[in-house]
């Protein structure tokens, strides 16, 4: 076996000790409600957004007015400080839940990323506000 002989032959249980991380033993709380209760791991779906009110940079929120294409399904143009932005294309679309749990900080939003002549942006149709933000200016 060579120089890590003595490796490959550890064995790291004591005696009944199970390896099973995920499970409860007799002895032991699974490792993964331990690792849940520490402070510095958060789930995603708690984590503050950059792109809150008052933030600065690319994914700061603006309200804009959208012109809804109903037979597509899908925003047709967007106003964002008084310029018109046609959409050429529709890049990307998904659905945004957010701690539904909890009515103070719930988000329920329908996503777009629009492709015009302007560049790349991101849409948020808000549910819950019921109301358009820009969301992102893509590079």
């Amino acid at each position: 076996m060579g120089r890590n002989r003595a490796i490959k032959v550890f064995d790291p249980r004591t005696t009944g000790e199970s390896l099973d991380l995920f499970t409860a033993t007799d002895t032991r709380a699974p490792v993964i409600v331990e690792l849940l209760k520490s402070p510095w791991i958060l789930r995603a779906s708690e984590l503050v957004s950059p792109g809150g009110p008052g933030a600065a940079g690319k994914r700061r929120e603006r309200e804009v007015v959208v012109v809804w294409d109903a037979a597509r399904g899908a925003p047709r143009s967007f106003v964002l400080e008084g310029r018109r932005y046609p959409v050429d294309a529709v890049v990307q679309a998904w659905v945004v839940e957010r701690a539904w749990w909890d009515p103070r900080r719930r988000l329920s939003r329908r996503c777009f990323r629009v492709l015009t002549r302007g560049g790349l942006y991101d849409l948020a149709y808000d549910r819950i506000g019921d109301k358009w933000l820009l969301t992102g200016v893509v590079d």
